[in-house]
């Protein structure tokens, strides 16, 4: 194998069973983030990001080196465990990482719901080598084998963090977080082991300085980055834009058809509506067009097996191509995808990015990517004709284009968390004290913005709540509701869940319907791609029997697409007063471009802030994203201001002077956060809210929901 000049010794540090594995699959050499990778893991003690673009063999710079460390210095228990956020990834790199292990006496295991209950026994019985596993499942492991975290984990070295991005800034990262910490705290009392290695793998990290502090909150200028400079790859990339009224787009979706012809592809929407209604449209002007092309659908209210069929089929030879929502935008192994897709505006230029990465893995084929952007006909509101989401889609990329990726946010008051982890502590431990809660999640876990008093009304909070009692000797137990809680199927996950109907059809689940607006007897419907009818509602069950119906219409589906930065907007308020031709728009799309930017200069919303919208109403044009008008719509509801949110701009129930002043007079007002935090609805937003005081609640929404700084800029230059 060569080696390169700068690093010749990389592949030699690899133990022998490995350098066998690699010869026996045809490698000939290391990529640089690999031999960089094999020497920092092996001959340094850091904690590393390795970030290097889709398909540039981050698994396999991660893993090379740490199996051979575990060849050389094999122990009792788990040595190292690899993280992945979807059950679908982790089986995916099982199969990798097991293959690794060709030559090497070392058992891989996963870990997650989908996996038997014999093959959990033999790990517990027998704990060795890698295991696999959701942050999830490391949760069901502190709460229902706590007897036996030592003896799995008492030799723990190394941590792989796949997919880092999808962590960051986010509460199942937090959450993340507090498992590593007490994982560290095992790993350490089965025997003077070093601190346990942490490794994050990503492709799109918009901000590395965050991603150190994940990583190692005390010493985050001692992570190691390693990087692939990105290669010259060719990037086919072309918008299209159609003119609709309210009902989906049949051009949009035979446009896809005719774009999917040969290989497979990935069609990503914003929301699984969107993905369903477009996989039915496809598939039906697919047989008129005696197209040989097969439709499937992947998001995650689908059942395991409809998913399952979706990646064989891109995974086979004939052409497939795949509607999906974020589940097939990780770094699941689906084949070589021809071509991606996105219809409707992406939120952010990181996920932009992301499914870009998903076409041209191969050496020397260029990435593909088509956005299908439905553009509704103008109407008499202000905002009519402004074609946002062409207007969106144009300033992310031309900002991807510049290289900028959104920073992530840092949490500033996870309540929500914090409670669910105190549940999972006291359960863990069968009692613990209100300090050694507190040392353990705040002062050495990862809420270091909890302060002792915060923390103590949280306790006395869940206390009020009948959820945890103390006990005469000042440990703290849980109560009989706490237990109740704990012992919910839904308890290991801080994700928001909500009631749903699982979806049959005879004996085969399809997958499930949120209980808003779930269809009944006779209704139609499309799920999986596919058309159906209710036949029977079993409400005691949750259960919906379906069969094949002739027509369908899309279901209720919940969810948000997500924050969209402040950046993006000011961009897209760039691109409405540029007069750039963009070559990567089709003809039309570059048409209605120029109509919104003729329709914004008429109306107005690029000069004054206060523009007039009818009926007595004022646009103020905020030009922010989603926190800060957030913020600003809380301190106008507070002065005793109604307003509605138009994406740029926050819409007021007073004309242009009026508002103008009721602004300024605002702006002049003291923003006492507490007294704008208890303006916000919803108040509980994240899943254990419910078990917060009203106090509490307006605490975090001050602290980690709102900007004040930022809007009171706004309101500043208003």
């Amino acid at each position: 194998m060569s080696k390169n000049e700068n690093n010749p010794a990389a592949f030699d540090l690899l133990e022998r069973g490995i350098q066998k594995k690699l010869y026996s699959m045809g490698w000939r050499d290391l990529r640089p983030v690999q031999e960089s990778a094999i020497q920092k893991i092996l001959q340094t003690s850091n904690h590393i990001i390795i970030s290097a673009s889709t398909a540039a063999g981050k698994t396999e710079a991660a893993f090379l080196p740490i199996l051979s460390h575990l060849a050389s210095e094999p122990k009792d228990g788990i040595q190292a465990v690899y993280v992945g956020p979807l059950r679908a990834l982790i089986n995916d790199q099982f199969r990798r990482v097991e293959d690794l292990c060709g030559y090497l006496e070392l058992p891989v295991h996963r870990w997650h719901g989908d996996v038997s209950g014999s093959k959990k026994n033999s790990l517990l019985k027998d704990p060795r080598g890698v295991l696999l596993i959701t942050p999830e499942s490391i949760e069901s492991l502190f709460v229902n084998q706590s007897s036996n975290l030592s003896r799995l984990f008492g030799n723990l070295g190394f941590v792989v963090i796949d997919e880092m991005h999808a962590f960051l800034g986010a509460d199942r990262g937090r959450h993340l977080q507090s498992l590593l910490n007490r994982l560290e705290a095992h790993a350490i009392k089965g025997g003077p082991s070093a601190p346990l290695r942490r490794i994050g793998l990503s492709a799109t990290i918009g901000d590395f300085d965050v991603a150190k502090r994940f990583l190692d909150l005390d010493q985050a200028d001692q992570v190691v980055l390693l990087t692939e400079p990105a290669g010259e790859k060719e990037i086919r990339f072309k918008i299209h834009a159609y003119e609709v009224d309210d009902a989906p787009s049949q051009e949009l979706a035979r446009d896809v058809v005719a774009h999917c012809g040969q290989g497979s592809n990935l069609i990503f929407g914003e929301g699984k509506k969107d993905v369903e209604v477009y996989a039915d449209l496809a598939t039906r002007l697919s047989e008129e067009m005696g197209s040989t092309s097969r439709f499937f659908v992947h998001h995650g209210s689908l059942s395991r097996e409809v998913r399952d069929e979706a990646e064989e089929a891109m995974r086979s030879e004939r052409p497939s191509t795949v509607f999906c929502s974020s589940t097939l935008e990780m770094g699941i192994d689906v084949g070589n995808v021809r071509l991606v897709g996105q219809i409707g505006a992406p939120h952010g230029v990181a996920s932009l990015k992301q499914r870009l990465g998903r076409s041209g893995r191969k050496d020397g084929e260029p990435s593909r990517i088509r956005i299908y952007i439905p553009c509704r006909k103008p109407g008499k509101s202000l905002f009519d004709g402004l074609h946002l989401d062409l207007v969106q889609s144009v300033a992310i990329t031309e900002l991807m284009k510049e290289g900028w990726v959104e920073p992530t946010p840092e949490s500033r008051c996870d309540l929500s968390t914090v409670a669910h982890q105190i549940i999972s502590v006291i359960c863990e431990t069968g009692g613990a004290s209100a300090k050694h809660l507190h040392e353990c999640l705040c002062k050495k876990g990862p809420f270091r913005e909890i302060e002792v008093d915060l923390f103590g009304s949280l306790l006395r909070s869940l206390a009020g709540e009948k959820i945890i009692e103390q006990m005469e000797g000042g440990d703290l137990i849980l109560s009989e509701a706490g237990e109740k809680i704990r012992s919910r199927l839904d308890f290991y996950g801080v994700f928001q869940t909500r009631p749903e109907y699982s979806v049959r059809s005879g004996s085969r689940t399809l997958g499930s319907l949120p209980i808003v607006g779930v269809p009944r007897i006779g209704d139609v419907f499309l799920l999986a791609g596919k058309r159906w009818q209710v036949k029977e509602v079993h409400s005691e069950r949750g259960v919906l029997e379906v069969g094949p119906a002739l027509t369908g219409k899309a279901p209720v589906f919940l969810g948000s697409s997500g924050d969209v930065h402040p950046k993006v907007i000011h961009a897209m308020k760039g691109v409405l007063l540029g007069k750039e031709q963009h070559s990567y728009l089709d003809e039309r799309a570059g048409n209605l471009l120029a109509k919104a930017r003729s329709r914004a200069i008429e109306r107005g919303i690029c000069g004054d802030p206060f523009v007039e919208a009818g009926e007595g109403k004022t646009a103020w044009m905020t030009w922010t994203g989603t926190r800060i008008q957030e913020t600003l719509r809380a301190i106008l509801r507070a002065s005793g201001l109604s307003c509605s949110d138009n994406k740029i701009a926050l819409t007021i129930s007073l004309p242009v002077e009026k508002a103008r002043a009721a602004v300024a007079a605002a702006r002049d007002q003291e923003h006492d956060p507490g007294v704008i935090a208890a303006s916000v609805r919803p108040k509980a937003r994240r899943k254990f809210d419910s078990l917060l005081s009203e106090d509490l609640l307006e605490t975090a929404i001050s602290r980690d929901i709102l900007d004040l700084p930022g809007a009171s800029r706004l309101l500043d230059e208003a």
